[in-house]
């Protein structure tokens, strides 16, 4: 399969998955989303297409090509360790979503990269397209991350493919603005980070803003004492200090890392 197929294939599922969290959030709306849809979804493929351009030109085919080369030159964990392909696949995926539940803890610890982060909690509503809603800084860091670990495990490019589409995939669902039906999502949390669950992360309560970091499994933040299973009181979603409707446009969005009002 070339890249141009397989890209095409990725797009595909990803804007199938954006439909159906569309149509679900339009029929089963949970009342998170507080501003006009099209604005937000222009503001925020916006945010992610500079990101995804800068990437582009820095780093070609991000982790995907790192795997490859270090499969072709033999580097990395998998490459010395003798293990049948599904137990790679798996573990590389299961690694992966760890380092990224951890890459995460780290935009929150470190002063530059959360002002950086806070480009994705500053936004006062929830819905699909917050799970895009990144800085293009951050983008490319968590990018160079990623080559980082695809290099360090030396992992299969397809899996490394596979698992960006779930990494994605996964963003927007738990970002989404629909209702679960509670037993279903009782039962889903404890594999996989659900909507509700997700949502406590972007409290403006900065004690809840510092839990639920997972972005797939569930697990890490059950294991590692970050798991918060609901709200101390109703949410208000946001950060107290960037709440007005001009702090939510592109430009001051693209800005607010650099400001010196901190």
């Amino acid at each position: 399969m070339s890249d141009q197929e397989r890209g095409s294939i990725v797009l595909g599922v990803l804007v199938s998955l954006w439909v159906i969290f569309a149509i679900a959030e339009w029929f089963f709306a949970a009342g998170y989303r507080k501003s006009p849809r099209t604005g937000r979804w222009i503001r925020h493929l916006s945010l992610i297409s500079v990101g995804a351009l800068i990437v582009a030109l820095m780093l070609p085919g991000g982790a995907i090509a790192a795997a490859l080369w270090a499969q072709t030159e033999s580097v990395g964990l998998f490459n010395y360790v003798a293990l049948p392909p599904l137990w790679v696949y798996l573990l590389t995926w299961i690694i992966y979503d760890l380092m990224i539940y951890l890459q995460h803890r780290a935009f929150h610890a470190v002063p530059f990269l959360w002002r950086l982060h806070a480009v994705h909690h500053c936004d006062t509503s929830l819905d699909l397209s917050s799970g895009i809603r990144f800085h293009p800084v951050e983008i490319v860091l968590s990018m160079l991350f990623k080559v980082f670990v695809a290099v360090g495990l030396g992992a299969p490019p397809e899996a490394i493919a596979v698992y960006e589409l779930i990494l994605t995939g996964m963003a927007l669902f738990n970002h989404a603005d629909f209702r679960l039906p509670n037993g279903l999502e009782r039962v889903l949390r404890w594999f996989v980070v659900t909507p509700p669950m997700h949502r406590i992360h972007h409290s403006d309560r900065r004690v809840e803003t510092d839990s639920n970091y997972g972005n797939a499994l569930s697990l890490w933040d059950r294991l590692l004492g970050t798991y918060r299973d609901k709200p101390m009181a109703p949410l208000n979603i946001g950060l107290a200090r960037w709440r007005t409707d001009g702090d939510q446009k592109l430009t001051r969005l693209l800005g607010l890392p650099f400001r010196e009002d901190w």
